[in-house]
C-alpha cells in the first residue's frame, strides 16, 4: 500500500514542495524564517493533535515519538517569535477515521526525509541560524532513515484494518491543504 500511496501522491507532492521550496529560497532573515515556521505551526498544530487522537500504538507502538508540533514550538521559542496562533486550520475536521489519519500520517512522517535536506540548505542560506532553531526540519536527526522504517514496518505489519482508498484520499488531501495553507497565510 505504501508504494502505492508514493505513486499516486507523487504529483500531489512535487506541487506543495514546489511552493515550500519557493518560499525557503527567498528566506533572507531568521524572521522571514521563523513567520515560515509559524505558518506550518498554524497547519499542523491541530492536525497532529487530530491524528494522535484516532492512531495509536495498537497501529503505531512508537507513536509517542511521532510529535513534530513540539519541535515547531521550540525552534519559534528559540527564535523569539509568538507561538499564538491567529488562523485556525479547519482541515483536521475532515479526519474522521483511522483510514484518513494514517493518510495524513504518512505525510507527516514522509516530510521529515526532505526536512534533512531543508536543514542544510537552511543552514547554508541563513549560516545565523543554529541546530536549536532547525529542530523542525532535522526532525529525528540521524534515527529519521530508522523512524520512517519503522513507521513502513509498523503500516504493513499491522492487524488493524483500513481502507486504502481513503488512505489514499487523505494523504492527497492533507498534501493539497498545506498547499492552500502555505499560499494563502
Amino acid at each position: 500500500m505504501l508504494d502505492h500511496l508514493k505513486i499516486a501522491t507523487k504529483i500531489n507532492h512535487s506541487s506543495v514542495e514546489k511552493v515550500l521550496v519557493q518560499k525557503l529560497k527567498n528566506l533572507s532573515s531568521q524572521e522571514q524564517y521563523a513567520n515560515l515556521l509559524f505558518q506550518l505551526y498554524g497547519f499542523y498544530f491541530e492536525l497532529e493533535k487530530k491524528v494522535h487522537s484516532i492512531i495509536d500504538k495498537t497501529l503505531l507502538p512508537d507513536m509517542s515519538k511521532r510529535v513534530h508540533v513540539a519541535n515547531l514550538h521550540t525552534d519559534l521559542v528559540n527564535l523569539n517569535h509568538s507561538v499564538a496562533i491567529k488562523s485556525v486550520n479547519n482541515y483536521p475536521e475532515t479526519i474522521r477515521t483511522v483510514s484518513e489519519a494514517l493518510g495524513v500520517l504518512y505525510v507527516i512522517e514522509g516530510s521529515t526525509l526532505g526536512g534533512q535536506f531543508i536543514a542544510g540548505m537552511l543552514k547554508k542560506q541563513l549560516p545565523s541560524l543554529d541546530d536549536s532553531q532547525i529542530n523542525y526540519f532535522l526532525s529525528y536527526g540521524e534515527n529519521t532513515m530508522e523512524m520512517w522504517k519503522q513507521f513502513k514496518n509498523s503500516i504493513q505489519e499491522t492487524k488493524v484494518e483500513f481502507d486504502e482508498k481513503s488512505t489514499l484520499n487523505a494523504a492527497q488531501n492533507t498534501f493539497k491543504a498545506l498547499e492552500n495553507w502555505l499560499l494563502l497565510n
